[in-house]
């Protein structure tokens, strides 16, 4: 069916061409046929399963308050018939995102199958707002929110501006390229020459005491601290400004 609407479109197209009709005349012309395409991919899947089916990814947590949009990857499947209403679910693990599939169910005949579906996401992201050098803080104005299909982009792509605010860009990103986490990395929260808080540990005692970072890190970072005593230790970042260090038991 789908060739013989190709062949229809070309034969159709050729034929005005001939007589000179306006380009605007054929711009409509071809958004008709792809509109009757567009149905026709679709006309094999029965309407009650289609709405079935974009009703229970639409409820999806992972897309909760996302406009979505499925497209059936098979465009003949074959579902047999059922006496009563089919039930449509998704097998466990299953990530309703981009190229998938859903379980269709009939009790009553106790069969399952398993339909190949495509989940866009349509949803905001941010991008960068002009080109971005590497290794300088984001400020504002250094990105902007767009919107488009998220399953086309890295799980780590930012969704708001503000969480990559006063984060610094570890490479450099051109004007309107998505930004994920990966592209930033935290400001340190702990810089070389900065006064920290120690918190020395062993088996069976805890002692608290100051030193001068040597090293700059962020959370969860080593790093190495001096002592008042002038004996360099190294511990982990825990909160800004504080260092645990652990001795060897």
């Amino acid at each position: 069916m789908r060739n013989v609407f190709k062949t229809l479109v070309y034969k159709t197209l050729t034929f005005f061409k001939a007589r000179s009709y306006s380009l605007a005349f054929f711009s409509v012309l071809i958004s008709f046929f792809g509109l009757l395409l567009a149905q026709n991919a679709i006309a094999n899947v029965p309407p009650d399963i289609d709405v079935a089916i974009k009703r229970f990814v639409a409820r999806n947590p992972m897309v909760a308050g996302m406009q979505t949009e499925v497209e059936y990857i098979d465009q003949n499947p074959t579902i047999q018939a059922c006496p009563e209403k089919i039930e449509v679910g998704s097998q466990p693990g299953i990530r309703l995102w981009g190229r998938t599939s859903v379980q269709l169910r009939c009790r009553k005949l106790a069969w399952t199958y398993n339909l190949a579906i495509r989940v866009r996401v349509i949803g905001d992201y941010v991008v960068a707002g002009r080109y971005l050098q590497g290794n300088v803080k984001v400020a504002q104005g250094d990105l902007r929110v767009v919107q488009g299909d998220l399953t086309d982009l890295t799980d780590d792509v930012l969704r708001a501006v503000k969480d990559g605010y006063n984060r610094i860009s570890v490479r450099p990103v051109q004007a309107g390229m998505p930004i994920g986490l990966n592209d930033l990395r935290e400001t340190a929260v702990i810089k070389v020459g900065d006064p920290v808080t120690i918190l020395l540990k062993g088996r069976d005692f805890q002692v608290t005491g100051t030193g001068t970072a040597q090293t700059q890190g962020n959370m969860n970072d080593m790093v190495r601290v001096r002592l008042n005593d002038g004996q360099v230790l190294q511990g982990k970042v825990i909160r800004p400004g504080v260092v645990e260090i652990t001795l060897e038991r």
